[in-house]
């Protein structure tokens, strides 16, 4: 198979990959791609809580305002444990003691008392705006879905919800009753998400993912185009619509339009540096080998590690091999077996491969296994700051409750790491066999005295010497991430040249 071949089988195979990966992959689209997302229905009018005791209330909503939410956190949790076992007054206090543990990062804490709230007190205002709260935290950040899906929206009834509410569980009850293949009643659950919401959103996210599935690559792309282009689509859903579009044109062989797009991508820190390697890819396929060897340099920066591919070597392989810096070449193999020697080593030597660093931030590129592991980071995380809220009644308690959640976590990526790890160390080793081939072409050639120079057709960069519109440095060992974009590596094809050079 030719490189470009492969690339693209690649290319293509990310993309549909990361498509299964995506959250709630399953879907059923509501209107037309090419259509604005029509206003709110203005006759709903939105939630608005009653307070139970309007002055502690008010005295609540101010407090959260400040930065410091210990004064809203000693209160709440006062009230709350005075309060009547049933009474209303000790729910909400309840309510308004999550909210302040969640603005002061105890997520999990909060996701615990908004689960009581939710699952006891269900149809009054007091669980609406608890599951209101709920949602806040699964929209920022990482949760269990069977504790949050599983055990607070499906299993519990709402009956005549509120607009704000009825999204949120409208979409989660029909992913469910989707994924038990009874579409008819899935399809009367996504038809109660409100247009224009944030859950609407994600419905026409999901219709595109259903199209690329399908093999429906022009719709696919003109949904996440749509999505992609659209300032009223949130900002996580924009993202991921914009990255499945830009690999997707890549694949149709638009790489300027590839590389336009991706620039625009900002995935979190884990998957920064795979968005870096598909812009040099498109470079690479542009001809413009002093920006892709340029992108690749910075890739070896240590923020990336959570990211490092095998791949990466291969490109920079191939561009100096087409320009014939065949020392240069060689020196990229060097590179790989120094980066990745120890991970293939413990593979060959049968050792347990999830002690090894590499293969497994390699293998939590997986999306399914990333979010268990920011859900862990952020129990663990959470779990450490414990003592700034030592003074909750049920401080104990909640303490426990963290210590068997992460050890539940920790026991799921176990059994999840144990099958992927092997996956990722397969590939290595093919990752290895390829480079090595590549290497032994690269040496075939490089046997070579000279290469027509329109067998490259690449041309360098030309620096003016009378003006200039721009200033160059020497690559001193450190760069900024906003100077990505202007980072390039300059060479000139060496195949009418005899010798063996570097860049």
């Amino acid at each position: 198979m030719k490189w470009f071949e492969m690339r693209k089988h690649i290319a293509k195979h990310v993309a549909l990959i990361s498509a299964v990966l995506m959250p709630a992959q399953m879907s059923l689209g509501q209107g037309s791609p090419q259509e604005p997302a029509p206003p709110l229905n203005q006759k709903e009018k939105a939630f608005e809580y009653r307070p139970v005791n309007p002055e502690y209330w008010f005295e609540v909503q101010e407090g959260l305002k400040d930065p410091n939410n210990t004064y809203v956190i000693k209160l709440s949790d006062q009230i709350s444990k005075q309060s009547k076992k049933d009474g209303m007054e000790g729910a909400e206090a309840s309510v308004a003691l999550a909210q302040g543990l969640l603005r002061d990062g105890f997520t999990f804490a909060a996701t615990l008392i908004l689960s009581d709230i939710i699952k006891n007190r269900q149809g009054t205002q007091v669980s609406y705006l608890a599951v209101m709260e709920l949602e806040r935290i699964v929209k920022l950040y990482p949760v269990d879905p069977d504790q949050v899906y599983g055990e607070l929206i499906y299993d519990v009834d709402y009956d005549s919800p509120p607009k704000e509410v009825n999204d949120f569980v409208s979409y989660w009850n029909g992913f469910y009753n989707e994924q038990k293949g009874l579409k008819k009643w899935s399809d009367n659950d996504y038809k109660k998400v409100t247009l224009g919401s944030y859950w609407d959103f994600k419905l026409k996210y999901k219709a595109a993912l259903e199209d690329l599935k399908g093999d429906r690559l022009d719709s696919a792309i003109e949904r996440f185009a749509s999505l992609s282009n659209n300032d009223l689509v949130p900002k996580d859903i924009k993202t991921d619509a914009a990255h499945q579009y830009a690999r997707l044109v890549f694949e149709k062989g638009d790489y300027e339009q590839a590389y336009k797009v991706l620039r625009t991508v900002e995935l979190n820190p884990r998957e920064r540096g795979l968005i870096l390697l598909e812009r040099a890819w498109s470079k690479y396929y542009l001809k413009d080998y002093g920006k892709s060897l340029g992108l690749l340099t910075a890739l070896e920066a240590p923020i990336f590690d959570p990211s490092r591919s095998p791949e990466a070597y291969i490109l920079k392989m191939l561009i100096y091999k087409e320009l014939c810096y065949y020392d240069a070449a060689f020196e990229v193999l060097s590179e790989f077996k120094k980066r990745f020697s120890n991970s293939i080593d413990a593979i060959k030597k049968r050792r347990d491969l999830r002690k090894d660093q590499m293969l497994v931030n390699m293998a939590v590129i997986d999306r399914r296994i990333g979010e268990w592991v920011n859900y862990l980071n952020l129990l663990k995380g959470e779990r450490s700051r414990l003592g700034e809220v030592n003074f909750l009644a049920d401080i104990k308690s909640i303490r426990r409750q963290y210590d068997l959640k992460i050890f539940e976590v920790n026991r799921r990526l176990d059994l999840l790491l144990q099958g992927k790890i092997r996956s990722i160390a397969n590939e290595l080793l093919d990752w290895q066999e390829q480079i090595s081939f590549l290497d032994y072409q690269t040496r075939v050639d490089s046997l070579r005295v000279s290469r027509p120079q329109d067998e490259v057709e690449f041309k360098a960069e030309v620096i003016p010497l009378t003006k200039f519109d721009k200033i160059y440095w020497n690559f001193t060992g450190e760069f900024w991430m906003d100077e990505l974009e202007s980072l390039k590596v300059f060479v000139e094809s060496q195949c009418q040249k005899s010798g063996r050079l570097s860049p």
